[in-house]
């Protein structure tokens, strides 16, 4: 079945079937894919350096914007180093793959993204599905004789116990993995994401995640401890790949540069947020109260989703239906600094009078 498409007319809206609606879609968080600064930054990356370097990474496709970005990568995450990917789905392959002769086995979460599952996969390590409490994961920890590798993302509907995570991962020598795709630029005190709302540190947490969410560009990073970033230098993942495109490397450069000075918008979209998950549940609506932008929404009944979608559409809303292959059917709605309150209270209204029905 084809996907919708959308073609995005202003910040908040997108032409679907030939009309146009107010859209709460996609992880573009702050829109900064259209931001003047990130675009001029591209715009000159083209112009001077051309669309692409040529090669891979591990041969002749290293350019100096590669290795800025990777610079400001770390600046911003506090850590020593970082690793620059054409993807964030490959920036997982990538670091797994060069934990894969290591004596570990993988813990990861149930929710997890499935291109952390994928790439658990792909490194061949044993895998084990993290136990619903603490202690009967430590438990498992415990009785097995290889190293903890716990992997999950650093957001989901609700936020993972990470703390509880890296103290196992610290008892038993092993290590926390965190995907923090959709935590950038939305967590923490400067917008690193889950570690820094925890305000975690460690030499035993290695990142990884995108800059195609609240960055608004593109390509995958992942990024810890030096020499955890030579060895996935050295991964069949990382040395064939064409490198990322140089217009998408400077807009990657230029949106870190203004997440990094603008915290107290971060700060405010994060209030903007959790004065909406608070509304909704006070409607009745099973949403974590949490500073996130995603709403979930899950409609079991079809002909309630039916409904559902036909009133956001006459709303002149998108219909946010989502669809994955062995999940049930939802809505995913995703605020935006972008967003006006106005757009905000049509959203909690339509939601408001299904609650009702």
């Amino acid at each position: 079945m084809q996907p919708p498409v959308l073609h995005a007319t202003d910040p908040v809206h997108v032409i679907w079937n030939d009309t146009e609606y107010l859209f709460f879609g996609g992880y573009d968080y702050h829109r900064l894919s259209r931001h003047p600064g990130v675009l001029a930054a591209a715009e000159n990356a083209l112009r001077t350096s051309g669309l692409n370097s040529g090669g891979a990474r591990g041969t002749t496709g290293t350019h100096p914007l590669h290795l800025e970005l990777e610079a400001r990568l770390s600046t911003f995450l506090g850590t020593a180093d970082s690793v620059f990917l054409p993807a964030g789905f490959m920036a997982n392959l990538a670091l797994l793959e060069s934990l894969a002769e290591e004596d570990y086995i993988c813990y990861f979460h149930p929710e997890c993204h499935p291109s952390l599952t994928a790439a658990i996969r792909m490194s061949g390590l044993p895998k084990i599905a993290i136990a619903a409490s603490i202690e009967d994961l430590e438990s498992e920890i415990a009785w097995n004789e290889k190293k903890p590798l716990i992997v999950t993302d650093g957001l989901y509907g609700t936020l993972p116990p990470l703390p509880d995570y890296l103290g196992l991962a610290e008892k038993y020598d092993g290590l926390l993995i965190i995907d923090e795709a959709h935590a950038l630029g939305i967590l923490g005190k400067h917008g690193r994401g889950a570690a820094e709302h925890f305000g975690l540190q460690s030499e035993r947490i290695l990142l990884s995640g995108s800059l195609s969410k609240a960055a608004g560009s593109g390509g995958g990073f992942v990024s810890g401890p030096a020499h955890y970033m030579d060895a996935v230098r050295r991964t069949c993942t990382y040395g064939t790949t064409s490198a990322v495109s140089l217009p998408v490397t400077a807009a990657g450069i230029a949106a870190l540069d203004f997440l990094s000075a603008h915290t107290a918008m971060i700060a405010d979209f994060r209030e903007r947020c959790l004065k909406t998950k608070q509304a909704l549940a006070d409607m009745g609506f099973p949403v974590p109260v949490i500073p996130t932008p995603v709403i979930g929404i899950i409609v079991p009944e079809t002909d309630k989703t039916v409904c559902l979608k036909d009133a956001l559409i006459k709303a002149g809303i998108y219909p946010s239906l989502i669809r994955y292959h062995g999940k049930p059917d939802y809505f995913r709605f995703a605020l935006s600094s972008a967003h006006s309150e106005g757009d905000i209270e049509r959203l909690l209204d339509v939601l408001g009078t299904f609650r009702k029905m």
